[in-house]
C-alpha cells in the first residue's frame, strides 16, 4: 500500500471511530487535560500499525483496545512520576480549545465571552461532573448511556447534571 492509500485509509478509520473513541477516553481518563495527548497517542499507534501492512479487520475494536493500552500505561507512568516528579499544576487545561471551540462556535462575539466563563467553571467541577457534562451536552449521549459509560447509577448523573446547572443558573444568571 503506498502512502496515499494509507493516508486515505487512516482519514476514513479517523473520521468513522473518532467520536466513539473520544467518548471512551472522556470517560476513562482521570484527568481532562489529559483527553486530547492520549486520543493522539493511540492514533498514532494505529497508524504506525496501518503502516506496517497488517490488515485489520475490525478497526474501532482494535482501536478501542489500544486506548484501553494507551489509559492504563499512561495513568500507571504518571502515578509512578507523580512520586519522583514534582508536579506544579495538574489541573491547567488549554488543550481543550477545539472542545471549547465547539461550544463558542455560532455565538456572537459578546456570548463568546460568557461561554467561556461557563466553560472553565464546569472545567473546575470534579472529574466526574465534568465527564458527564461534556458526554451529555457535546456527545448528546443520554443520561442512562452516560451512566453505563461511566458504570454510574443514573440518578448520579442526574443529581451531578442537575445540581451543576443549577449551580451554573445561580452564579451566572443564566
Amino acid at each position: 500500500m503506498n502512502d496515499t492509500e494509507l493516508n486515505n485509509k487512516m482519514t476514513q478509520i479517523y473520521d468513522n471511530t473518532y467520536n466513539n473513541v473520544l467518548k471512551y477516553v472522556v470517560c476513562k481518563s482521570k484527568n481532562p487535560s489529559d483527553i486530547p495527548d492520549i486520543v493522539q497517542n493511540v492514533y498514532m499507534k494505529f497508524y504506525n500499525k496501518l503502516k506496517t501492512g497488517v490488515d485489520i479487520e475490525q478497526p474501532e475494536h482494535y482501536i478501542i483496545k489500544i486506548a484501553q493500552n494507551e489509559i492504563f500505561n499512561h495513568y500507571k507512568v504518571w502515578k509512578l512520576d507523580s512520586k519522583n516528579i514534582p508536579v506544579f499544576s495538574k489541573t491547567e487545561d488549554d488543550s481543550f480549545s477545539e472542545i471549547e471551540d465547539e461550544l463558542t462556535i455560532d455565538l456572537p462575539e459578546s456570548s463568546s465571552e460568557k461561554c467561556d466563563e461557563l466553560w472553565k467553571f464546569i472545567q473546575n467541577r470534579d472529574e466526574l461532573t465534568f465527564k458527564i457534562f461534556v458526554l451529555y451536552f457535546q456527545y448528546d449521549m443520554k443520561i442512562d448511556d452516560i451512566a453505563k459509560n461511566l458504570e454510574i447509577n443514573p440518578s448520579a448523573v442526574k443529581n451531578k447534571l442537575y445540581r451543576t446547572l443549577k449551580q451554573l443558573r445561580a452564579e451566572y444568571n443564566i
